[in-house]
């Protein structure tokens, strides 16, 4: 199946230690499902100050690009969501996937996240929902060569 993905990473309360094995386990999970398109990861961080340089650099080497928005969690939360109008009207009609790694639990209550998904889901937009730590886990990286696959890029209902 060749679509694209779009992987949007909620990267303010979750930082990831080797960005390039982090984008390892996204891209290994996104071609065991089958899909072979284009992959795009995007990185979203709040207010610049809190974000050393060296970190953005370790994120851009390892191919993710890193977006930074003043502003509490909702406007960086609103932010995001613009950014995925955009990549859904520029890969409008052939559809995409989009997997949205974040900690927030409540992410589909919050924002209008819901009234997205749904008005793009039913145009041939893939969604899933992951929390960081099934692509980093943070001890079992160390110790075991295992990648931790979801699976990621299925369509879901949005109870679950």
């Amino acid at each position: 199946m060749l679509r694209s993905t779009y992987v949007m990473f909620d990267a303010e309360d979750f930082s990831i230690p080797d960005p390039l094995l982090f984008k390892k386990n996204i891209v290994t999970a996104i071609e065991k499902e089958g899909y072979r398109g284009r992959i795009r990861i995007n990185g979203y961080f709040g207010p610049k100050i809190t974000i050393p340089q060296d970190l953005l650099d370790q994120y851009l080497e390892a191919g993710i690009y890193s977006k930074i928005f003043e502003g509490d969690r909702v406007a960086r939360m609103n932010m995001m969501l613009v950014e995925l109008l955009f990549w859904a009207m520029s890969h409008y009609p052939a559809g995409t996937n989009v997997l949205i790694i974040t900690k927030n639990q409540k992410i589909l209550e919050e924002h209008k996240v819901r009234d997205i998904i749904e008005a793009l889901a039913v145009r041939d937009f893939y969604f899933a929902i992951e929390h960081p730590d099934t692509f980093y886990p943070p001890a079992a990286c160390a110790e075991s060569s295992e990648l931790f696959i979801p699976i990621a890029t299925r369509k879901r209902t949005l109870d679950g």
